[in-house]
């Protein structure tokens, strides 16, 4: 379990740190033309941030062949979630609404739920 866990938190790690990449290099940029496209995605951190996410989902397989869907998918979502939150408001100086955050709260609630049923009901 907590290496399934584990799995689930490094996904989440490698998942959010790419797209923060992505976020990062498209600050400013809005990728009108073709060539636009084609300089940003020949980047080198742009690169890396591709790899960041095909990591995560290589990831993803070996939590997922350590535990069930039922659980893996939502902790993983969780976990995601929460990182994207925090990384968002911190480095990208993102607004959270006491809306969004009551929102936030509602889906981690949900999830916790979910995951804590499938747990206790063996499946």
């Amino acid at each position: 379990m907590i290496r399934t866990i584990f799995y689930c938190f490094l996904y989440a790690v490698l998942n959010v740190s790419g797209a923060a990449v992505f976020k990062w290099k498209l600050k400013g940029h809005h990728l009108t033309e073709f060539n636009h496209w084609i300089t940003f995605l020949l980047d080198l951190k742009i690169i890396g941030a591709f790899c960041l996410v095909f990591l995560s989902a290589l990831v993803m397989f070996k939590a997922l062949s350590l535990g069930q869907l039922t659980f893996v998918v939502p902790v993983s979502t969780g976990i995601n979630f929460i990182l994207t939150i925090i990384v968002g408001y911190f480095i990208f100086k993102d607004h959270i609404t006491v809306a969004s955050f009551t929102g936030f709260a509602l889906i981690l609630t949900g999830i916790i739920l979910l995951s804590f049923n499938n747990l206790n009901s063996g499946t």
